[in-house]
């Protein structure tokens, strides 16, 4: 053979690993051109989306239905009488000034709530009324709520523990509530109860909040406000709501039962501002306005410490993660309360601090006559109770008869979406309790305790569906510490088991009066919690941005169907991506150019499985507003195309043009130069058993 031809070769033989090192991959190449299915009628433009109408800047006291003649009296105290207690909300900060000027009418103040600047006064007689109301700042004169309490299948029946129903649960992602505080906000807590043990870091009593009360004297004057006294259950309400959150389930043999709660690590702490020695939710006060102002000073204590350092316990044990508040405030007009009574906005006023609020929707039944304060505020999760029918299986649960429906009175500012109230839904029905020390079943907390107590007794309403929640949305800040409140209350009503007709499909899509956006499931929001945490998208995520799936089909080709839109702006874009790979458009209707504010668009994905490498792949999609994004849609996908080689036909075509060239190369030098003796002799050199000394030389 020519001398020439075999260093030519012997060139391609040392070149061709090279080509192939260059083409070689463990999977197929993408080409979006390649994989992407259009379908006639569709297009990559998205529909024009008009501003929303309502004017989010204006004072709630401007649009309040509370006030329809906006004299800045409460409605319902129009044909009062006598005295009546009251509060006074102001315009801005409350001053000295103001309470002098109160003080010059002969009105004494027994409660600032600096949260929602508002003075709580006490009984005033009803002819002051009109005075008060021409004082400076003063915008809004209300009455006094009536403070009303609203219970082993619960916690797998939120799949936060497994069962044989359900066979992953939120605990199967390794969490349990670890590090997260609840602000039980009730009647105490026996947490000497062996399930309750060890998980007390701070407590409040904000019935004795005044050391002279004389109706507290007799039990213990000394209780400090600093987080070190722990409050004690003499009615059975508080314990009962803190096992259904947090309860470990040992019992006082120190065996395990299966009475969970929904988050068995998380911590408690214990604002009492029920009852104090007895049974009776009153028999300590002397009016039922000490209730009333009880309760808003426990919720004022949490605000202004839930980010104090705890005496007496380690780091991650401070602060105040969740307010559980299964009780409410009875509203004084007619189709209840519009969410800016104070006692609502206080708890709009936590959620913006940073402690996110589950409160109970209220056991008035279908006919309820709207919602109470609490259950009212825009911002909190409001929640509805189910009837589990005492098995984990939820296809067979039901609303409760009891459980409060929706919606919530329009508060007049033009936002139909405040009004969707519940927004989720627990089992309530027939709940297993924790037993406290209660003063009706013979045991006295001054001399006795809950430690050799049990979990027994059942009890129903959304008292006990509220705490389940709570203990969910514990697992869930555990899993991604980073959420605002609003993103974890946005993650627990989309991945809501949904339930019921939409009751306001012109409004919302999916919710439903009954069940709100549906039942909670712990598995699927901590799931969720731990996507957006791994994929560090967290802080991106804006709850207002709405991005929805209709359907999921992978018979044939992979193709998705969703809707989005957005209840605060516009959306500029939904992507998908695949294996995390670049965001790629999806389509729309091209017959729709322009929808109406919070009305839903929708788009479509499809993609041909037999373009990717065989195995599982994952298709992630998500709406846009500027730089930020929609919760996103994640569903997975299998390919069973099989490839006899890691070289797919865009690669051998790549190999074979690579190939040519170097052939064609080595021909020129061959015949260019005469480089086929020098190639050879290096050749040789390179194989040589004997290594020598090679002397460098410059050709001319």
């Amino acid at each position: 053979m020519d001398r020439g031809v075999v260093a030519i070769l012997l060139v391609l033989l040392l070149m061709a690993p090279l080509t192939g090192s260059i083409a070689e991959g463990d999977s197929y190449d993408y080409d979006p051109n390649d994989f992407i299915l259009i379908n006639s009628g569709e297009t990559t433009d998205i529909p024009h989306q008009k501003s929303i109408p309502w004017d989010i800047s204006i004072p709630w006291w401007e649009t309040t239905m509370l006030d329809s003649n906006r004299d800045g009296v409460h409605d319902s105290l129009a044909d009062e009488t006598g005295i009546v207690n009251l509060g006074i909300s102001y315009s801005r900060d409350v001053k000295e000034s103001d309470i002098e000027s109160l003080s010059l009418m002969g009105i004494n103040v027994n409660l600032e709530l600096p949260s929602v600047d508002a003075l709580l006064i006490g009984g005033i007689h009803v002819e002051k009324i009109e005075q008060i109301s021409n004082l400076d700042g003063v915008i809004m004169i209300e009455r006094y709520g009536s403070v009303v309490f609203y219970g082993d299948i619960q916690t797998p029946s939120v799949k936060a523990k497994n069962s044989s129903e359900y066979s992953l649960g939120a605990w199967d992602l390794g969490v349990s509530g670890n590090g997260m505080n609840i602000a039980l906000v009730d009647t105490g807590v026996d947490n000497e109860h062996p399930g309750l043990s060890d998980k007390f870091v701070a407590g409040y009593d904000a019935v004795c909040y005044v050391h002279t009360d004389p109706t507290c004297l007799l039990s213990n004057p000394l209780r400090e406000d600093d987080g070190s006294f722990d409050p004690d259950d003499a009615n059975q309400h508080g314990t009962a709501c803190m096992g259904m959150a947090s309860a470990t389930g040992i019992e006082a043999d120190g065996s395990q039962s299966e009475f969970y709660g929904a988050a068995p690590n998380a911590t408690l702490v214990d604002i009492r501002i029920g009852t104090d020695v007895g049974a009776g939710p009153f028999e300590n006060y002397l009016l039922e306005q000490e209730f009333y102002e009880s309760a808003m000073n426990g919720l004022q204590w949490v605000i202004d410490h839930h980010e104090d350092a705890w005496p007496g316990v380690s780091e991650e044990y401070y602060g105040i993660d969740i307010i559980s508040l299964s009780w409410g405030i009875t509203s004084h007009e007619n189709g209840g309360s519009d969410g800016s009574d104070m006692h609502s906005r206080i708890l709009d006023e936590a959620m913006v601090e940073g402690i996110i609020v589950s409160v109970a929707a209220g056991n008035d039944g279908p006919n309820n006559d709207g919602l109470s304060g609490m259950g009212s505020s825009d911002l909190s999760v409001t929640v509805g109770a189910t009837d589990d029918q005492n098995t984990v299986n939820r296809e067979d649960d039901t609303i409760a008869d009891y459980s409060s429906r929706g919606p919530r009175k329009d508060n007049g500012d033009g936002n139909p979406l405040n009004e969707l109230k519940p927004e989720i839904s627990a089992p309530g029905s027939n709940i297993v309790q924790a037993e406290g020390c209660v003063t009706s079943g013979g045991c006295s907390n001054l001399i006795n305790d809950a430690s050799d107590n049990s979990y027994t007794g059942r009890g129903s309403g959304t008292s006990y569906a509220t705490p389940s929640v709570s203990g969910v949305m514990a697992l869930v800040w555990e899993a991604n510490e980073n959420l605002t409140t609003m993103q974890l209350k946005e993650i627990l009503k989309q991945t809501a088991e949904r339930r019921g007709e939409p009751s306001l499909p012109e409004v919302d899509p999916y919710w439903n009066r009954d069940f709100g956006f549906g039942m909670v499931d712990a598995y699927a929001a901590t799931l969720m919690a731990i996507h957006l945490k791994e994929t560090g998208t967290t802080e991106l995520v804006d709850p207002g941005i709405q991005n929805h799936l209709i359907s999921f089909n992978d018979t044939d080709n992979v193709k998705l169907v969703g809707h989005s839109w957005s209840t605060s702006g516009s959306v500029e874009s939904v992507n998908f991506r695949i294996d995390g790979g670049d965001w790629l458009e999806a389509n729309f209707n091209s017959s729709i150019v322009e929808v109406g504010p919070i009305t839903p668009f929708e788009w479509y994905v499809e993609v041909d499985p037999n373009k990717f490498s065989s195995g599982t792949h994952t298709l992630e999609v998500i709406a846009f507003s500027l730089s930020q994004q929609s919760l996103p849609i994640v569903v997975q996908f299998e390919s069973t195309v099989e490839s006899t080689s890691t070289y797919d036909f865009s690669s051998m075509i790549f190999i074979l043009i690579a190939i040519i060239g170097i052939i064609w190369l080595s021909i020129f030098l061959s015949i260019r130069l005469g480089y086929t003796t020098r190639i050879l002799d290096f050749l040789s050199l390179l194989r040589s058993e004997n290594t020598v000394p090679i002397d460098a030389e410059i050709i001319e």
